[in-house]
């Protein structure tokens, strides 16, 4: 756990024992994973979750996978000719609960995000960070401003339209928050450690 200049905390689940029932997005599907389905995923290393409390209630969490995109998912890929499967790091859900929406709740788990990049592409094979966005304009807009392309032809069966990072593309890196890059570090070194 760490705490930012603004107060809000950040953990990583560990046990699945972490997670209070009193999230609600305002997305039904959001809601219905951080209650139910997480615990499975997490239990399965299906996912790492993420979340950032202020006070002591659970104001947003963020779960990231790893996945890989196949060479003609989308056109983008297409034009690099890759023969292989392309290697992602996957945000598969990022919520905010419905009562604090607006206040850079979401801005914060995406840029806790970003700054987990350089250490899982020292780690492992990441060529893009990749999100399956709900189909809204405004949350589109806001993966857009990350340096996310969204390429709406995208379809895997269950979702369609990806946002994508290519990691090698220079327009997307900021610079990270070494502050932020440090304590990520150290709650991997501490959860490593644990195991």
């Amino acid at each position: 756990m760490f705490q930012d200049a603004d107060g809000y905390k950040y953990y990583q689940t560990i046990d699945v024992d972490d997670l209070e029932d009193t999230f609600e997005s305002s997305v039904d599907e959001f809601t219905e994973y951080y209650r139910i389905c997480s615990r499975y995923d997490m239990q399965e290393k299906l996912v790492h979750m993420y979340f950032i409390k202020y006070g002591k209630q659970v104001v947003g969490y963020v779960t990231i996978a790893m996945a890989h995109l196949r060479p003609d998912a989308t056109e983008e890929i297409r034009d690099k000719d890759i023969l292989n499967n392309v290697p992602a790091l996957l945000i598969s859900h990022l919520a905010v609960h419905k009562d604090t929406q607006r206040r850079g709740i979401g801005t914060k788990l995406l840029d806790f995000v970003i700054n987990i990049v350089p250490i899982v592409e020292s780690l492992v094979g990441c060529r893009h960070v990749m999100l399956n966005p709900v189909n809204d304009p405004g949350v589109i807009n806001f993966y857009k401003k990350y340096g996310f392309k969204y390429d709406p032809s995208f379809s895997d069966g269950d979702h369609s339209g990806v946002c994508l990072i290519d990691l090698k593309s220079k327009r997307w890196r900021r610079l990270p928050d070494t502050v932020l890059v440090d304590s990520l570090c150290r709650m991997v070194g501490d959860i490593a450690t644990d195991n």
